[in-house]
């Protein structure tokens, strides 16, 4: 809804045509945005995608994992693929089982199979991968921006609400910018809770 509404606005003069969207590894939100915005850039958020492994590694294979040293070392390979040129991934992820399957270890294919299924085919592999583009490769200055805009909105502001709201912290970041730049810093009051 917030997509359609962006693309409804850009019809009264306000431009709204994204480059790009950071976002966790949800399905729904990436359609979303692709079906409104065709050309956007989607990247995934790599604590997301840690996140992601980590809980499947604990399901699937913790115990090889944390007892077998090179299993540990394939894990990681694994965890560390979005910083890999995508053109050696393929090659990487098929000598990692490889080595895995000589080592009959059963419980770590699962995961590989899992990696397989949800990273290599379910996503496309530009979306996760940061190879020569590291510059913002988790989504936190979103969700701390989200988290203050949160603060400052009354539940469902409408558009204008919205814009009204953006426009002032803009000034205010003006002119707090400003202020600095002449050396005077505001210093904001801490809460002192005396017991």
């Amino acid at each position: 809804m917030l997509f359609n509404k962006l693309k409804q606005n850009s019809n009264n003069n306000i431009i709204t045509e994204p480059k790009n969207v950071h976002c966790d590894f949800e399905k729904g939100i990436s359609k979303a945005v692709k079906k409104i915005f065709p050309n956007i850039n989607i990247k995934y958020c790599i604590w997301h995608y840690k996140n992601l492994l980590e809980i499947k590694k604990n399901e699937l294979c913790r115990n090889e994992v944390n007892d077998d040293e090179k299993i540990f070392n394939y894990y990681k390979g694994i965890s560390n693929l979005p910083f890999i040129n995508p053109e050696y991934i393929m090659d990487i992820f098929s000598l990692i089982k490889t080595k895995s399957i000589e080592k009959n270890s059963c419980q770590f294919l699962k995961f590989l199979e899992y990696f397989y299924e949800t990273y290599l085919i379910g996503y496309d592999m530009k979306s996760w991968n940061y190879y020569n583009n590291i510059e913002h490769i988790t989504n936190n200055a979103s969700e701390s921006l989200n988290n203050s805009l949160n603060k400052l909105f009354p539940m469902k502001p409408n558009f204008y609400e919205l814009i009204n709201k953006l426009k002032e912290q803009e000034h205010l970041s003006y002119y707090d910018y400003q202020m600095k730049i002449k050396g005077i810093w505001r210093m904001k009051k801490k809460n002192k809770n005396k017991n």
